[in-house]
């Protein structure tokens, strides 16, 4: 993504957490992991997460966001909606339209307050990105999860932590196969994000690695 269209996502978000502050909500998805630092995969898409204790403002939340962005001149369109989720269409000023979700999710700690406005702590942020590797394993989650873990900053052992604490039923041999999945990921799945064959195999590499090291300490 170029640097302007990221500075135009960027602005978009800022102006949506203006309004949207208050009702409790704060930047989630690879938005959020992108804030604290892990990631710089380009996303069309923005998620702006509240908690269920706000879910009976949630309808009015959406109005007000509406009334808001329009009065700053966003072009928008309402997709779809009901009492605990959005999902818009937001066409800046100057350039392409974007999709905005706003959606009812649990979180484990108050969120950060950045430049940008109010983003998921640290912790809820990557633990929600290792729950969509799990659960779904699209080709941007093994991105975002090898970018997490390319910095360094959280262990592989804290990682494992913060997705069972969301979810109940983990199971550490599904969780192996989803780390070996990477190897299904085609070049053409993952080229719109910059990634060359070459870093594809890498990234694949380091997570058959990482499966490969779960189980050996299994049968330790």
């Amino acid at each position: 993504m170029a640097r302007s269209v990221q500075q135009t996502q960027r602005q978009l978000i800022a102006c949506a957490l203006e309004v949207l502050a208050d009702e409790g909500f704060a930047l989630a998805g690879s938005g959020a992991i992108r804030e604290h630092g892990m990631t710089q995969r380009p996303t069309n898409d923005i998620d702006l997460f509240t908690v269920m204790q706000a879910a009976t403002r949630f309808p009015n939340a959406v109005v007000n966001l509406v009334e808001h962005l329009t009065a700053n001149n966003y072009d928008v369109t309402v997709e779809r909606a009901s009492s605990s989720f959005a999902q818009l269409s937001v066409t800046p000023p100057h350039g392409a339209p974007l999709s905005v979700d706003l959606a009812i999710d649990w979180r484990a700690h108050t969120p950060v307050r950045l430049g940008i406005g109010p983003v998921l702590d640290l912790a809820d942020a990557v633990g929600n990105k290792l729950s969509a590797l799990y659960s779904r394993s699209y080709p941007r989650d093994y991105l975002d999860v090898d970018a997490i873990r390319s910095t360094g900053t959280i262990s592989d052992a804290r990682l494992i932590e913060l997705l069972q604490e969301r979810d109940a039923g983990f199971d550490v041999g599904f969780f192996t196969e989803c780390l070996r999945g990477a190897h299904s990921i085609s070049l053409t799945q993952v080229a719109a994000y910059g990634i060359t064959a070459s870093q594809l195999h890498a990234i694949q590499r380091r997570f058959s690695s990482w499966a490969d090291d779960i189980d050996n300490k299994r049968n330790d």
